[in-house]
């Protein structure tokens, strides 16, 4: 598994009377920080925590041959737990209208096994979240941050912010994220994002962000709405209740009705752009 680099700068602050303890690792290809309230198991916890992002990589990976996800690309049959991840995709599948798309191995070319059999499954656009929804479940308690190449998924609350799609080291909004996922998805050297519809790679417009209770869904919907474009994604986020945030070309940042709701300290940062709601 290879995932991409995002827009977003996160601030990881854990609220707690003593030094939170942080750690760092590579994982999945980028950098995996971890930050927990100090106590006597904190330690144990986050290696469990980064533990559990190796065992979902070794699931999900289309870099490996030897990853269930690549022997299923070959015609073998999924276990209990990569069956229901499936399944839960292909539903995010029919409710965006296909704007999201799990199976577009064959098109994205993104990584290094064949497909053989009839669906070829591609991890791109939710691996990650789920890697993060499971490392939350290894660190028990207390608040706990964790930014996993940029996607941040948080129990409590931490300070983060979005960059500048053109600037990825130059934030342009921030606000605080509570108990939730933020996850951005932008077109860049980097990463070329398909439009499932229609199989042509979308051009460079800015970035697309979403906010939700898990990080699965965050990583999905960033993606989907990415690729319905600024007015038909707000126009969808708004009917579906979902908190997101564009920042387009022209340097407006706009929100959906949810995100006005659910991120009420929105700060802007960079004074080129402009809030327009």
């Amino acid at each position: 598994m290879r995932l991409a680099t995002t827009l977003i700068v996160a601030l990881v602050l854990v609220p707690t009377t003593s030094r939170p303890v942080q750690r760092a690792r590579y994982l999945m290809g980028t950098v995996c920080e971890v930050a927990v309230a100090d106590a006597p198991d904190a330690e144990a916890n986050i290696e469990a925590a980064f533990a559990e992002a190796a065992r979902v990589e070794a699931l999900l990976s289309t870099w490996t041959d030897a990853s269930e996800l690549a022997r299923v690309n070959r015609g073998e049959q999924a276990g209990d737990e990569l069956h229901a991840l499936l399944d839960e995709t292909l539903a995010w599948r029919k409710r965006t209208n296909g704007a999201f798309d799990p199976q577009l191995g064959r098109v994205v070319a993104s990584h290094r096994v064949d497909c053989t059999a009839d669906a070829c499954w591609e991890e791109g656009a939710f691996g990650k979240g789920y890697a993060l929804d499971r490392m939350l479940a290894h660190l028990p308690g207390g608040d706990a941050s964790i930014n996993f190449g940029g996607q941040i998924l948080t129990r409590g609350a931490t300070r983060v912010s979005i960059a500048d799609p053109r600037h990825r080291d130059k934030p342009v909004v921030a606000f605080t994220l509570r108990d939730a996922s933020l996850s951005t998805s932008s077109s860049s050297e980097q990463r070329h994002i398909v439009d499932p519809r229609t199989r042509v790679l979308l051009p460079a417009r800015g970035s697309a962000s979403v906010v939700a209770d898990d990080a699965l869904t965050a990583d999905i919907l960033s993606t989907a709405l990415y690729v319905m474009g600024e007015d038909d994604g707000l126009r969808w986020a708004d009917a579906n209740g979902v908190a997101a945030i564009f920042i387009n070309t022209q340097h407006i940042v706009r929100r959906s009705a949810r995100a006005r709701e659910r991120v009420r300290d929105l700060e802007l940062l960079d004074r080129n752009f402009r809030v327009k709601d």
